[in-house]
């Protein structure tokens, strides 16, 4: 070997080793940084097939996101933390939804759901931004087929809609909640004069959702109120309900009372104005678990008050197997029935999702 080979050989040896003395360096600085950021991707993916009847119309086969029209369940979502030290943690949400039909049932591009910021200690949080409303969020999960063509929420009859009822999103809202000793709750404020969420996107104002819950892994109670007052079409109205839920061995029980002021045209109940007064919502829901298999039932009745719109009953009925805590089928039968015939509906729901 001649020595120019012997130089180039102990050149490149030199540069080799600088480059991965550099790359140690690199990683060894990063790693502390990525301890203490934090980036969460999950989402949800689901479509339904089914047959539908709404009103006087002709019974047809849908697909859709959730059949009978609830908007799409399916998102995408992006969860940032960053450890601040001192027990403080900074969060912050991205949140998308789409559809999976192209337009049916909701949107098939990219819509805005949550967007917030937030600090976070052990035992409360901040958060402001664009948020669902904690009158929704406290009880999300006390309905079993929530998010399907089976749910209780919404259209389904069984629970109050819109942004202050348990649909929709809260704009310019700032929120505050704590846990502690089996307590949990929350408050939020539309902070902002110039938001445009209320009906025919006119202002809020001094709007506020709370709520405040107590119990355990086994059974929960729960208080909340959501309160909208919108100048400009004369509305003044409160939302406030109390419901509670328990598990005994396999089986599962929830009760739900609300008295709405401001609905969304949900079971023709018409948002608060003039003269309309409060409609109450009964809702009663039992399930049962036989291995991988869920069985689950809801009952409820509307009684809606003086100019608001129709008495109604409305229920499902259905099972999902469950291939694993992320994955799962199902199929029921859901029917409401009102005083108003043009706004009755029965469906017959296959489904499936896919969590990520």
């Amino acid at each position: 070997m001649d020595l120019e080979t012997n130089y180039f050989n102990h050149f490149w040896r030199l540069v080799m080793n600088k480059n991965l003395l550099s790359l140690a360096i690199i990683a060894a600085m990063s790693a502390p940084l990525a301890a203490q950021a934090e980036i969460k991707l999950s989402g949800t993916l689901q479509a339904e097939v089914g047959s539908l009847e709404v009103g006087n119309g002709d019974r047809q086969t849908v697909t859709s996101n959730t059949i009978g029209g609830h908007g799409s369940p399916n998102k995408m979502r992006f969860d940032v933390s960053h450890k601040l030290g001192g027990g403080l943690t900074a969060i912050a949400r991205m949140d998308w939804s789409f559809g999976a039909f192209g337009n049916s049932g909701g949107t098939s591009n990219f819509t805005n759901r949550e967007k917030y910021v937030g600090l976070k200690a052990s035992m409360a949080y901040f958060k402001l931004g664009r948020l669902q409303g904690l009158y929704k969020t406290s009880t999300l999960g006390y309905d079993k087929w929530a998010g399907t063509g089976l749910q209780a929420r919404h259209g389904g009859g069984g629970m109050s809609g819109g942004a202050y009822g348990h649909t929709g999103f809260i704009n310019n809202a700032l929120e505050v909640g704590f846990k502690a000793s089996g307590f949990k709750g929350g408050l939020q404020y539309v902070a902002g004069e110039n938001d445009t969420s209320g009906p025919n996107n006119t202002s809020n104002d001094g709007s506020y959702l709370g709520a405040l819950q107590y119990g355990n892994k086994a059974w929960e109670v729960t208080a909340a109120v959501a309160h909208m007052n919108n100048d400009d079409h004369n509305i003044d109205g409160t939302n406030w309900k109390l419901a509670g839920k328990a598990k005994f061995g396999k089986m599962y029980m929830a009760l739900h009372y609300e008295s709405v002021e401001l609905g969304d045209h949900n079971m023709g109940i018409l948002a608060k104005g003039g003269n309309a007064e409060a409609t109450d919502y009964l809702m009663g829901q039992i399930g049962y678990s036989i291995g991988r298999i869920d069985l689950n039932a809801w009952v409820a009745g509307i009684k809606a008050g003086d100019n608001a719109g129709s008495d109604a009953t409305s229920y499902s009925l259905g099972a999902k197997y469950n291939f694993s805590k992320k994955a799962n089928v199902y199929a029921g039968w859901h029917k409401a029935d009102s005083d108003d015939d043009a706004i009755d509906n029965e469906a017959f729901v296959a489904g499936m999702r896919v969590g990520f």
